[in-house]
């Protein structure tokens, strides 16, 4: 078996716009997107400021609505997914910094955990472990216990791909 065998597609759009409602009108950003993203391959999006490419990853990943076109996430519409479900097989860390006050980088990549817990979202020991695992994975264990507002924007991104 070779390389190119295992690889599946994962993400696919259709004739995709993107932009944003008004009350009274639409703002399309950009029109007409086709493309495949296959599982085991890396994709890079570049473009200058303005065209685009975050309204594109808000719009991949279920934050803000498409304009028109479709969305194909593991070969099923991303409007089949139920919130829940679509929090399992969708995580993207965006540029914005998020202003977290009074919060150890421990706690808030525990509560990338929360489509797997209860309703109180209450980790369990293997949970924990989870959380433990994906600190280290990403080289930020010397940071578990500090608080996520002292952290330097490149400590904060290590620290939300954790939380993935």
């Amino acid at each position: 078996m070779n390389k190119t065998d295992m690889k599946s597609e994962t993400i696919r759009i259709d004739s995709l716009s993107i932009g944003y409602r008004g009350k009274s009108s639409v703002k399309v950003v950009a029109a007409n997107y086709n493309a495949t993203i296959n599982s085991g391959e890396l994709t890079c999006l570049l473009g200058a400021n303005g065209v685009g490419k975050s309204t594109l990853l808000r719009t991949l990943s279920a934050f803000q609505p498409k304009i028109s076109g479709h969305i194909f996430i593991q070969g099923k519409d991303i409007s089949d997914y139920t919130d829940s479900d679509l929090s399992t097989v969708i995580s993207v860390v965006l540029t914005e910094k998020c202003d977290v006050r009074n919060m150890t980088v421990t706690e808030l990549v525990g509560l990338g955990r929360s489509p797997y817990t209860n309703f109180w979202g209450t980790l369990t020991k293997d949970d924990r472990r989870i959380v433990e695992h994906s600190i280290e994975l990403v080289r930020a264990g010397e940071l578990k216990d500090r608080m996520v507002h002292t952290l330097s924007d490149g400590e904060r991104q290590k620290v939300m791909i954790a939380k993935l």
